[in-house]
């Protein structure tokens, strides 16, 4: 009896021994297959997306260009991006690989109908223009040109189309000053931006690097926002994508269509990421802001802080330039006129920092001897109706205390606030005090006698004398050298 157990128990052993070492083996070769897998995905083929959305609905090749990349390469998905529906109507062609997609939101569509970034599958995308074309040759170009690429290489790359002849420039785009500065061309092969015509290649991975990929004008909208991942753009003398062919030549009229729905696409970019001012080549401005026919970039001031600053932007150049118009004007009236004026609370601190409007201030104030109202038409009338000038600008009462405004014009309210003060036993002191503002306060004649001049926005303007003591007096000690937001606490 103990034999035939002793021999059970072998067999058992035996058993056991045998799964464990085919659980074994079963694990190594699953390990290896993965190991495998992973070898294989690390090597995939590259595989490509192609997006066109620069067309204009009036005159363009939209279905012929898709249509061939569609017809000759089914294994390639063209996305074609609009804005709005196209009107008037274009042809879109009828591939399985063709999706068109509408970004306008319209309620009977679901999200994904206004997601082409949940279609982009393949390890690159290119961005072509209209009319660009890809051929067997391109492909193989691209195969190559990708298996000799580093890994690390994140580089995003420019493409001729035909024998375009690309050029490179620089591009800055600063957010806070809401400036475009697009420079001359470059003897570098790394971009701002590109001129001439090209497509644009880059990795999927990249595409979700910037804030809308599908903004228009494509190019630009992309090379603007790269500015801001610091990253340029390389010439690829590599590849090469060809040129549709047309026997008909677009008469000026068409191509004057053409170049304005370009401008109006432009446009709406900038107004959509915040430039207000493109200056080109370091001397020509394109100004896209407000001007005396609009109203001014910002609605109404609360607490002392202008909605840009919680954005982290200053004031906008258009505002800027129009203050310091606004300000001349007044300020030549005063002159004119011999009232005794000076520049009060913040826009002395810039005019002793900057000799210029503080970056993010939003008004100019001065102060007036109120006795010297009187002496002036413009203020003598101003203290009885509100009026325009001969010159478009307001001249008003304020609603909210005994002071004034000089307005941009009746639409736009960028303005210089008029102060009136009176000497009592030697402090100048005034009617309206504003709780919020620590600088506003009484003050020794002292200042104001004699009066001196400084240099602001421009030009020469009367200040107080001994400028330093004034602002301390007011401000407080190191204001000059510490400049802050009227509310920093609250950015």
């Amino acid at each position: 009896m103990l034999r035939i157990l002793r021999r059970r128990l072998k067999y058992v052993v035996v058993a056991v021994i045998i799964f464990i070492m085919l659980i074994w083996l079963w694990n190594d070769i699953s390990k290896s297959n993965e190991t495998q897998v992973l070898d294989v995905s690390s090597k995939l083929e590259p595989t490509l997306t192609v997006i066109v959305q620069d067309f204009d609905p009036n005159v363009n090749s939209l279905y012929e260009t898709v249509s061939s990349i569609a017809g000759n390469f089914t294994h390639i998905t063209v996305l074609i991006i609009s804005k709005d529906l196209p009107y008037p109507p274009v042809r879109i062609p009828k591939h399985d690989n063709v999706k068109f997609f509408i970004l306008t939101t319209d309620v009977r569509n679901s999200l994904n109908v206004t997601r082409p970034e949940l279609y982009v599958t393949s390890n690159f995308v290119l961005f072509i223009p209209d009319s660009a074309q890809l051929s067997t040759s391109f492909l193989r170009q691209f195969e190559n040109f990708v298996a000799s690429m580093d890994e690390q290489n994140n580089d995003i790359f420019a493409i001729p189309v035909g024998n375009s002849v690309l050029k490179c420039h620089g591009l800055i785009f600063t957010v806070r000053k809401w400036t475009l500065e697009l420079g001359e061309v470059l003897n570098t092969n790394r971009c701002g931006y590109v001129s001439g015509n090209h497509g644009i290649l880059l990795r999927t991975k990249q595409l979700y690097n910037f804030a809308n990929p599908f903004l228009t004008p494509t190019f630009m909208s992309l090379y603007i926002q790269l500015s801001q991942k610091y990253m340029k753009v390389v010439i690829s003398h590599e590849m090469m994508l060809s040129q549709l062919h047309s026997n008909s030549k677009l008469d000026p009229q068409l191509l004057w269509q053409q170049k304005q729905y370009y401008n109006q696409q432009l446009k709406s970019l900038y107004h959509k990421i915040g430039v207000k001012l493109v200056i080109r080549d370091k001397k020509h401005e394109d100004w896209y802001g407000c001007h005396k026919e609009s109203n001014r970039c910002f609605d109404t001031i609360y607490n002392s802080m202008p909605e840009y600053l919680y954005h982290d932007r200053w004031t906008p150049p258009c505002c800027l330039k129009n203050l310091r118009t606004c300000a001349k004007y007044v300020f030549n009236i005063l002159d004119k006129c011999k009232v005794r004026y000076w520049l009060e609370g913040g826009s002395l601190l810039g005019a002793v920092r900057y000799s210029d409007i503080i970056p993010w201030d939003y008004d100019i104030d001065i102060g007036i001897y109120e006795e010297d109202i009187v002496k002036c038409d413009p203020l003598a009338k101003m203290a009885q109706e509100s009026y325009v000038d001969d010159e478009g600008y307001e001249w008003e009462k304020a609603f909210d205390g005994d002071y004034y405004h000089v307005q941009y014009s009746e639409t736009n309210h960028l303005h210089v606030d008029i102060f009136p003060f009176y000497s009592k036993n030697g402090i100048m002191t005034k009617n309206t005090w504003f709780k919020t503002h620590k600088q506003d306060t009484e003050f020794p004649e002292s200042f104001l006698k004699p009066l001196t001049r400084i240099k602001f926005a421009g030009m020469e303007v009367s200040a107080p004398n001994h400028v330093r003591d004034f602002l301390e007096y007011k401000f407080g000690k190191g204001v000059i050298e510490s400049p802050k937001y009227p509310n920093a606490k609250l950015v």
